[in-house]
């Protein structure tokens, strides 16, 4: 597979099979044996195969149900799959696949977990600063309709320091 950056839009051909992939190791996951009829007959669901809109709506489902499928650490989530950088190949997606992660009833509380992981135990600085592309995924949220409605910003008082009266 080829890396795609953000800079480029992927191409019709690289996505369909960035779906498949994906696809494919979500049905690994679940110990199933691969059918080409039933990526066929799952990607009829997202509707017409012809047009790149119902591929982009596959691909960010299925990396949403692999984000929560394979989640074993919340941290993780924020410091590395939902850490978008500009780099990633499915950058330009990255709302999208947010999006549907947040689909899943647990998906608020899976986050709030590993927020506090990241603050509250020992991570150090630069742990903690692999979490800030997600940051930055939030604060692209905010003032949309989508924000999930908490500050992205991290504020600590330091020991010793006081505000102005």
């Amino acid at each position: 597979m080829s890396n795609t950056t953000a800079s480029s839009v992927m191409k019709l051909p690289e996505l369909k099979e960035k779906v498949r992939y994906t696809w494919d190791i979500l049905n690994e996951w679940d110990g199933a044996i691969l059918q080409p009829e039933n990526f066929a007959k799952e990607m009829k669901t997202f509707g017409d195969r012809r047009y790149k809109k119902t591929w982009v709506n596959a691909l960010c489902k299925f990396e949403a149900m692999l984000a929560y499928a394979s989640c074993l650490d919340s941290w993780m989530l924020l410091t590395s799959t939902f850490a978008f950088r500009p780099e990633r190949w499915d950058y330009e997606y990255r709302h999208q696949i947010f999006n549907e992660f947040l689909m899943y009833p647990k998906a608020v509380e899976i986050i709030k977990t590993g927020l506090e992981d990241i603050f509250h135990k020992d991570f150090d600085v630069q742990e903690r600063e692999k979490a800030d592309e997600f940051f930055r995924l939030l604060e692209e949220r905010e003032g949309s309709a989508g924000a999930i409605g908490f500050s992205t910003r991290f504020t600590e008082q330091f020991a010793g320091s006081r505000t102005a009266a």
